[in-house]
């Protein structure tokens, strides 16, 4: 589909859209939860749907049908090449209903619906196609391991896994996650945030509609707390990848370890930095990197540059082209095309942004750009993209996650300096390095205690490269081959072909 996003009535559509928010299991939708969540618009706090609330007894349902699908169904006993055609099918089936499922995503995030459509959908059509195409070209090994004997060594899915997605990239995990796990054979029990259930929902109901057996995938949402824990302490679940806050990644591995030990695959929150040298190449267009790191998708990125550290010749500099950046964003309606930076998805995030702001300004911080909540839809959660200056390595901006669209600057006078400043928080998603020099960029990036690094560029993405965080982020791993190693078991058979 071509369909160009700007041409569209989007309120026109969101008016008549009738949210399905009932669990996906044996292949169809299920209304039996006891409980029941209200999910609320960040756009504008109005009630978007009831969501059934799926506690232990739907997720125990979910995994022994899966666990059966493992034992006698059809999903891991074909070919790799068939379960890539499945997959296939279900990358055409979102495309097809691309501007329904970004209009979710817009709707119960509150990120701008031309970032839904052209990078959340695309994204995920587009990771959903990798797998396909990868399922028939994975081979075993045969080492030379004596005359008389041969040894095969061959990948073989884990069984039942449980994925416990995130809100801020609700769909990109079903590419980078969800089709992987299902590619390589495995059942997989899904569990959406709570704050973003419906796209998810209707995504994963094209997968069965597509030709993915109706017992390999089942979504069951709920809240955390409940029906999280139910995926993490459940015994008959083989491996969980979770993505979310630090606080998630701990319960959901305390859980795995106080039931049958499975294998839990974190990827937590991020702090990342950027920091910029005097001999950066060009000021203006790392200016703009960073501002589009800073204060894209709201600034929920875990990967974002939440701090921007800055050679003290060129701070000031620096900050005047960032702030030049963010004047041209506009914050708006979600649902417009032409807005930039739309609503925060939860309460607690607007409150965040807020104090943590204020108590960066009591300790000498300077706000350049923003600082304070807007009302562009009465009703709605927004947040002025925010520039703070000079804001004191001990404050919440600097140390904490905030997950909003503020950025904290600090200049500095060497490599040392930034670099212990950098990697105080603990967290180590990213960082992005900004010289000419190309001693300095590897210096920085080989102390870097950071799953990703950046020299002169940030978010580099293409799907043949992983992505994942050290320390407090995690040690999971998304895209790429190396993804396969959540979802898959590697057995050597031996065979003794006899005495000569």
């Amino acid at each position: 589909m071509t369909h160009s996003g700007n041409t569209i009535d989007w309120q026109v559509m969101a008016d008549k859209i009738v949210p399905d928010a009932r669990a996906l299991m044996h292949g169809k939708r299920i209304d039996d939860c006891a409980d029941t969540f209200d999910l609320l618009s960040p756009r504008d706090g109005t009630l978007l749907c009831t969501v059934p609330s799926c506690g232990q007894a739907e997720v125990d349902d979910a995994v022994a049908h899966a666990r059966a699908e493992q034992r006698l169904g059809c999903w891991p006993r074909l070919t790799p090449r068939k379960r890539g055609e499945a997959l296939g099918a279900w990358a055409d089936a979102i495309e097809a209903e691309r501007l329904d499922l970004a209009l979710l995503v817009s709707l119960e995030t509150g990120k701008p619906i031309r970032d839904a459509v052209e990078i959340d959908l695309r994204g995920v059509v587009r990771a959903i196609r990798w797998y396909a195409e990868l399922a028939d070209k994975l081979h075993g090994d045969h080492p030379a391991v004596g005359a008389n004997d041969v040894a095969l060594v061959s990948r073989e899915p884990v069984g039942v896994v449980g994925i416990l997605l995130p809100w801020n990239f609700p769909l990109a995990l079903i590419g980078y996650d969800v089709a992987p796990a299902l590619m390589l054979g495995n059942s997989v029990v899904v569990k959406p945030s709570e704050r973003a259930p419906l796209s998810v929902l209707r995504c994963c109901e094209l997968a069965v509609e597509a030709g993915v057996s109706r017992d390999a995938l089942s979504v069951v949402p709920g809240v955390g707390r409940e029906t999280g824990q139910a995926i993490g302490r459940h015994a008959d679940i083989d491996s969980v990848a979770v993505t979310g806050a630090a606080a998630t990644g701990r319960a959901i591995i305390r859980a795995s370890g106080e039931s049958n030990g499975k294998r839990v695959w974190p990827e937590l929150g991020g702090k990342s930095a950027a920091v910029v040298f005097k001999d950066v190449r060009d000021i203006d267009a790392a200016a703009h990197a960073v501002a589009w790191g800073a204060y894209f998708n709201q600034g929920e990125m875990c990967t974002g540059c939440a701090r921007v550290l800055v050679e003290r010749e060129v701070y000031a500099e620096f900050l005047d082209a960032v702030s030049a950046e963010i004047d041209q964003l506009r914050v708006g309606d979600p649902l417009d095309w032409a807005t930039s930076v739309g609503a925060l998805t939860t309460d607690r995030q607007l409150r965040d942004a807020q104090l943590a702001t204020e108590e960066a300004v009591l300790g000498g911080g300077r706000v350049l750009r923003g600082g304070m909540s807007v009302a562009p839809v009465a009703g709605g959660r927004y947040f002025a993209p925010t520039l703070l200056a000079d804001a004191p390595e001990s404050s919440r901006i600097f140390t904490d996650e905030v997950f909003a669209p503020v950025a904290a600057a600090r200049p500095f006078d060497d490599v040392d300096d930034a670099l212990r400043v950098a990697f105080s928080s603990g967290y180590g998603m990213g960082i992005s390095v900004w010289t000419s020099s190309i001693d300095t960029a590897f210096r920085v990036t080989r102390a870097a205690k950071a799953g990703i690094a950046w020299i002169n560029c940030f978010e580099g993405d293409d799907l043949t490269v992983p992505a994942g965080g050290v320390g407090r982020s995690g040690f999971g791993r998304t895209k790429g081959t190396a993804v396969l190693d959540k979802y898959s078991d590697v057995k050597t058979t031996w065979v003794h072909l006899g005495d000569e």
